[in-house]
């Protein structure tokens, strides 16, 4: 069956009830005419699934995974019950702006383009947070973001989806687009298409989950030599992954004063979390790059 113009909207969600309405209720105001939205419930345990099994809103699609799957999983689920030749992606604990779709389409105007992807502001454009606020931005759309994200249908059909073994770095949305440009398909920026992240916090379990991060490139580097640093990795001269980590460790003694004076200064009294991202978390962080790069024998530190 040939697919329709339009966006079929794709929202994974897990045990974040209310963020999820705010989120929905800001897509179900998008100014444009052809869309859907599929939401993939990932087995949550926070009333979720009798939230969504009673919306009455025709346009709205409901996929309840049996058992968690993680992100990638869920996205790739929805995807194969999209019916409009392009998907787009956002998390539920993302507003998206009411032009959203009409920036993302723009970039499509291109036949060659295979996915496009925008900007992502926290909060508003300019509100300033404060650690262990977990601030996510992604300015100008200069990364190709999960939570801002669309491809053509038949691109990402292509491709295979999400690879869900990325999930522990926090990088599928990364791997698929580096995937895409190795194999010849073009992209585009759309800054104009702009969704905000709701207010999240660190714990420490999350935050030390999130020092695996960016031990992806070690594994990028070997899978993809050529296409690694399209959209401007972290690593510097193929070499260093977060060079001015380093500078906080050889200068860790004023650093971290300075950085405590400004946590207290905020208002922050958890000094639990506050060691745990320094040094502890900064240090794992580490750890993990020098591992995958040793374990896929690349030189990266």
């Amino acid at each position: 069956m040939k697919n329709l113009t339009g966006f079929s909207v794709i929202i994974p969600t897990y045990n974040r009830r209310e963020n999820l309405k705010a989120c929905l209720k800001s897509v179900q105001s998008l100014n444009f005419k052809n869309f859907e939205v599929i939401i993939v419930n990932d087995a949550s345990t926070d009333g979720i699934k009798d939230y969504l099994d009673n919306l009455k809103d025709p346009t709205i699609k409901v996929i309840h995974n049996l058992v968690n799957s993680g992100q990638a999983v869920s996205r790739n689920e929805g995807a194969k019950m999209a019916k409009y030749d392009f998907i787009a992606f956002t998390d539920d604990d993302c507003l998206v702006n009411p032009q959203w779709l009409n920036e993302l389409a723009k970039g499509f105007a291109d036949p060659a383009v295979g996915f496009v992807f925008g900007a992502t502001y926290y909060i508003s454009r300019t509100y300033r947070g404060y650690f262990p606020e977990r601030i996510v931005t992604n300015q100008n759309g200069r990364w190709p973001g999960s939570g801002n994200l669309a491809y053509r249908k038949e691109i990402f059909q292509k491709l295979g989806g999400f690879n869900s073994y990325f999930l522990k770095y926090n990088n599928e949305d990364s791997e698929l687009a580096i995937r895409a440009v190795s194999q010849g398909i073009k992209y585009k920026r759309a800054p104009a298409a702009v969704i905000y992240h709701q207010k999240q916090f660190w714990n420490g379990k999350t935050l030390l989950n999130s020092a695996r991060n960016q031990s992806l490139w070690p594994v990028m580097k070997k899978m993809y030599p050529h296409h690694y640093q399209t959209f401007k990795s972290p690593v510097f001269g193929g070499l260093l992954v977060s060079p001015q980590e380093y500078l906080y460790i050889l200068f860790f003694p004023v650093f971290v004063c300075l950085l405590l004076i400004r946590y207290l200064l905020h208002g922050q009294k958890d000094l639990l979390i506050f060691f745990t991202k320094w040094p502890v978390w900064l240090i794992l962080k580490r750890l993990c790059i020098y591992n995958e790069a040793f374990k896929n024998r690349v030189f990266l530190i």
